[in-house]
């Protein structure tokens, strides 16, 4: 059964989408930026493969990888996407994924067509990924991989992507243009994802949005009235069709922007630091559809997408910490996390070794292997008096020696 072809619909919102989406969020306890990333995510779905931005070797489509990353429970992940995820569910014609899959069931699933704004019947493997854990979404261990390295190739939705599967051979897929939203803690992020993903082209696709919670919510609260409205225009926002360009400004700023980029850091920020400028141009592509349907991209949509990526890029340290840590550096990190609670104070042998005793396989001979290494690299010190054995953080400025 083929599916209709939607009505030509007019906005009804007097704003842009992303200003009422955050009027909609009254009284959340997520951090603003969850938000933000999450109602973007909303509109690139929207968005479906339908819009591009030609870069004349390439096409530039709406598709994110998104995944947000805090600590466990503490800043709501989840209720920051499943906020959007409430509003998207009523556009036809979206398609959500959720949970554990294998690469085969993806591709299967993607296997689709529909009739697209220019009602022409066409292959349409658009797609969210979205998985309250992202430890859920890849399930067994052996299938990482092949899930990463399906995501990267599909990334850049061009049109045909043949892909050689575990089980089934070769498969191809049509106009692939999977988003991706996920969430997961810090701990979670070492746990999949080993150190050489930090190299690799999914890593340089994702975008890792790391939040903290700065207030307690006891009655959260959306304002109801708005949501007819966001819904509406989704609808409309999916039935955009064409290319996006840029004004003469944008397009100047754009260029001396990259040009004057320089050579990419070492290190964790290496392999995304090379497809920033991709980064950037999504997400103004995407501010400029909040805006209207004019699909023009001027100054001040790539102004704010720019701040947006830089944002995200003075926390991806933090967000990649864990990556490929082993065990050993996890606890000793903890130690010193635990120490740095009581800083400029000091913390108690016996106090300290409670607090982290559950993580230790060895009990306090390990514990003290552990301290011995974190005093040699200089991390805390150890101050041994008549009241016992006492530690306190080492690489703080105002520490006297």
């Amino acid at each position: 059964m083929q599916p209709n072809q939607p009505p030509k619909r007019k906005r009804k919102l007097g704003g842009g989408w992303l200003a009422a989406y955050r009027d909609y969020i009254v009284k959340q306890e997520s951090p603003d930026i969850f938000h933000f990333w999450v109602g973007c995510q909303m509109i690139s779905t929207a968005l479906k493969r339908n819009v591009w931005i030609d870069r004349g070797a390439y096409k530039i489509y709406p598709n994110q990888y998104i995944i947000l990353v805090a600590k466990s429970g503490a800043s709501k992940k989840s209720a920051a996407m499943d906020i959007g995820l409430d509003l998207i569910r009523n556009v036809k014609e979206l398609r959500v994924l959720y949970g554990r899959m294998t690469v085969e069931g993806l591709i299967d699933y993607m296997d689709h067509a529909s009739i697209r704004p220019d009602g022409k019947i066409s292959p349409d493997g658009s797609v969210l990924i979205q998985a309250d854990e992202l430890a859920y979404l890849f399930g067994k261990q052996s299938y990482i991989s092949d899930l990463l390295d399906f995501l990267t190739a599909a990334y850049t939705s061009r049109a045909r992507l043949d892909f050689l599967t575990r089980n089934k051979g070769f498969r191809t897929v049509r106009n692939p243009c999977p988003s991706l939203m996920a969430a997961c803690t810090l701990a979670q992020l070492g746990d999949i994802f080993p150190s050489i993903t930090l190299v690799s082209g999914f890593m340089a696709r994702t975008l890792l949005i790391y939040g903290v919670r700065t207030k307690r919510v006891a009655k959260p609260l959306l304002d109801r009235s708005l949501e007819e409205f966001l819904i509406h225009d989704l609808g409309c926002i999916a039935q955009l069709w064409g290319e996006f360009k840029m004004t003469q400004e944008a397009e100047d700023a754009f260029d001396a922007w990259y040009t004057q980029m320089g050579d990419p850091p070492t290190g964790d920020m290496e392999s995304f630091y090379e497809r920033r400028h991709d980064h950037v141009l999504k997400a103004a592509l995407v501010l400029s559809v909040s805006e209207s349907n004019e699909k023009i991209i001027r100054l001040d949509h790539f102004d704010s997408a720019l701040k947006s990526i830089e944002f995200i890029e003075s926390h991806y340290p933090v967000a990649v910490a864990a990556i490929g840590a082993t065990q050993q550096s996890l606890v000793a990190d903890q130690i010193v996390a635990i120490v740095s609670t009581v800083y400029p104070e000091s913390m108690s042998h016996s106090v300290l070794l409670r607090r982290i005793y559950k993580r230790l396989t060895y009990g306090a001979a390990e514990f003290q292997q552990y301290i011995d290494d974190l005093k040699e690299t200089k991390r805390i010190k150890e101050n041994v008096g008549t009241k016992g054995t006492f530690y306190k953080i080492a690489n703080k400025k105002t520490d006297k020696k």
